[in-house]
C-alpha cells in the first residue's frame, strides 16, 4: 500500500528551509537559508488493500513504449483487461486512503543568528475508509455485480471520512541554548483553517441478508452520518485541485491547530572535522503536529438511523439514479427510505472533524561529512473511528548522502500503523526535488494498489555558517 504521505526524504533535509516547519518549526531556528521560499510541491497518495491492479508487464515498458504488442489493441494502445485486478482475500479488513496535499506559497525568513519565522498556506485533502470486514467490501462488489456470493453480513463496522481543507499558518522559533557541544532550540506554530468540506460514516454494525438479486432484509442497525451542505464533490474538488485560497462562500467551517516542537543537537568539538558543515553528530526531535479541529455549524447534516426488527430495503432503479446521479443524491435518498421505515434520528448539524494530529520523534546520526542515517517514528493521535483526518503511524529509517546542492536518501518504512514495509526514494538537485515514499510499489513492480508521489519547487538565499571556535 502506502499509506503514509510524509514526504519523508523532503522533512528530514537539513536543506528543506521552509518545508521545515511540518515536521517540526523548531527547525527553521538556524536554517541554512537566510530566506527561503516554497513555490510549488504537491503530494499524492492513492493506496488500498483490498484490489491490485496486476500487469503483465512493467511500469517502465510502459514509460518508454516497449509493451510487447499482444497487450495492444488495433489502434496501438494498451487493451486494458479485467482479469488484471486481483483480490487479496486473506480474511483481514480492508483499508482505503486516497489523499492530496498541495503546499503553496510560503516564506522564511531569520531573525539574526538565533531565530527565524514562517509564513505558509496548505491545502489537504483525503478519503480514508477503515477496517471494513472483507466479506462487507465483497457484498458490496456483489450488488454492482448483480452476483452475490455472500448472503449474509454480521461483521460489519467500518469507519469512512471525507475532508478538505485549507490553512494558513505562522511560524516563530528560536534557540534556547548554545554552550560548548550542548544546542537546544524550539518553535511553534499557529494556523486558521478553512473548511472547505467532510462527510463521515461511523458503522457500530449492521446485519443484512440478501433477498433474491435485488432486495437486502436489514435485521438490525446502527449508523451515525454526518456531510456538510451543498455539492461535497465538488466542495472537496475545490479544496483538493485548487491553488487558490477559497472565496468566503466556499469555506463552510473553521478552527485553529497548532504544532510545537523541541530540538537537541549534540555538537562535541573534537569530531568536528569528521562531521559536515551542519555541526552536529546527532539530533534528537520531539514534536506535536497538526492539533486542532474544524467545526461546520448550520451547513452540516447530521443523523442516525437504527431498528431491531427487519426491514427490506429494494435496490432498484431509484436506488441506482440516486447514487449515479451524485453522492448528495444517493445519500438523501437513504435518508427518506430510513425516516420512512426505520428509527431515525436527526441530529443538531454539528460536525466537528480533526486535523492529523500526530506525535513525531526523529533521530539523525550525521556518520561522516556528506553521510547520514535517521529513524522516524511518527504515532497517530486520532483513531481510525474518530471523525477525522488522519495519518497512519509510522517508523522509518532514512540512511541519504546530502549536501547543499544534491541529496539522495532511500527510506526504509513500516507503515500502514506498522503492518506493511516499503522502500522509498528522494533525490533534490538545488530547488528541484522529487521523491516517493514507496519506490517499489510506484515504480519497479508490475503489481499496483496504489499510488505515491511527491514533486516540488523551493529556493532561498544561503546564510553563512563558520564553526564555531574552542
Amino acid at each position: 500500500m502506502g499509506f503514509t504521505q510524509q514526504l519523508t526524504g523532503l522533512q528530514f533535509s537539513n536543506f528543506n528551509g521552509v518545508h521545515a516547519i511540518y515536521t517540526n518549526p523548531a527547525g527553521i531556528a538556524d536554517a541554512r537559508f537566510k530566506k527561503h521560499s516554497n513555490i510549488v510541491t504537491t503530494a499524492v497518495l492513492f493506496a488500498n488493500d483490498y484490489a491490485s491492479l496486476e500487469l503483465p508487464f512493467s511500469f517502465k515498458q510502459m514509460v518508454f513504449g516497449t509493451v510487447p504488442d499482444n497487450y495492444k489493441n488495433t489502434n496501438g494502445n494498451i487493451d486494458w483487461q479485467g482479469s488484471w485486478i486481483k483480490e487479496n482475500l486473506n480474511g483481514k479488513p480492508k483499508n482505503l486512503y486516497v489523499g492530496i496535499e498541495n503546499r503553496g506559497p510560503a516564506y522564511m525568513n531569520r531573525l539574526g543568528k538565533n531565530g527565524a519565522f514562517a509564513v505558509a498556506s496548505r491545502t489537504r485533502g483525503s478519503l480514508q475508509l477503515n477496517q471494513v470486514a472483507e466479506p462487507l467490501v465483497q457484498f458490496g462488489k456483489g450488488i454492482i455485480d448483480r452476483q452475490n456470493a455472500i448472503t449474509q453480513i454480521t461483521d460489519s463496522r467500518f469507519t469512512m471520512n471525507v475532508n478538505a481543507y485549507q490553512e494558513l499558518s505562522f511560524s516563530i522559533a528560536h534557540v534556547l541554548y548554545n554552550k560548548k557541544s550542548h544546542y537546544a532550540k524550539a518553535g511553534a506554530t499557529g494556523k486558521y483553517l478553512m473548511g472547505l468540506g467532510s462527510g463521515y460514516i461511523v458503522n457500530n454494525g449492521f446485519q443484512i441478508n440478501t433477498l433474491g438479486g435485488d432486495s437486502l432484509m436489514i435485521s438490525q442497525s446502527d449508523v451515525s452520518a454526518g456531510f456538510t451542505q451543498g455539492s461535497i464533490l465538488n466542495r472537496l474538488t475545490q479544496g483538493i485541485y485548487q491553488w487558490a485560497l477559497p472565496s468566503f462562500s466556499e469555506i463552510l467551517g473553521g478552527g485553529f491547530g497548532w504544532d510545537a516542537g523541541f530540538i537537541y543537537e549534540h555538537r562535541p568539538n573534537k569530531i568536528r572535522l569528521l562531521t559536515s558543515k551542519n555541526r552536529y553528530l546527532w539530533k534528537l526531535s520531539f514534536s506535536l503536529l497538526d492539533m486542532g479541529f474544524i467545526t461546520y455549524g448550520k451547513n452540516g447534516k447530521t443523523f442516525r438511523i437504527m431498528n431491531q426488527n427487519p426491514v427490506k430495503l429494494h435496490i432498484d432503479s431509484g436506488f441506482g439514479k440516486a447514487f449515479a446521479s451524485s453522492i448528495d443524491s444517493g445519500i438523501q435518498y437513504v435518508r427518506t427510505f430510513a425516516r420512512n421505515n426505520m428509527n431515525y434520528q436527526e441530529g443538531s448539524g454539528k460536525i466537528t472533524a480533526s486535523i492529523p494530529s500526530t506525535l513525531n520523534v526523529q533521530f539523525d546520526w550525521n556518520v561522516l561529512k556528506w553521510i547520514y542515517v535517521g529513524v522516524n517514528w511518527s504515532q497517530a493521535v486520532v483513531s481510525r473511528r474518530d471523525i477525522a483526518l488522519r495519518r497512519p503511524s509510522s517508523l522509518i529509517l532514512i540512511p541519504r548522502i546530502e549536501n547543499k546542492w544534491i541529496e539522495c536518501s532511500m527510506p526504509l518504512c513500516l507503515y500502514n500503523d506498522y503492518k506493511n514495509v516499503g522502500l522509498g526514494w528522494f533525490t533534490r538537485i538545488g530547488p528541484l526535488f522529487f521523491g516517493t515514499d514507496n519506490l517499489l510499489k510506484s515504480i519497479n513492480s508490475n503489481s499496483y494498489n496504489g499510488l505515491d508521489f511527491y514533486l516540488g519547487i523551493s529556493t532561498g538565499i544561503r546564510s553563512k555558517k563558520s564553526r564555531r571556535k574552542n
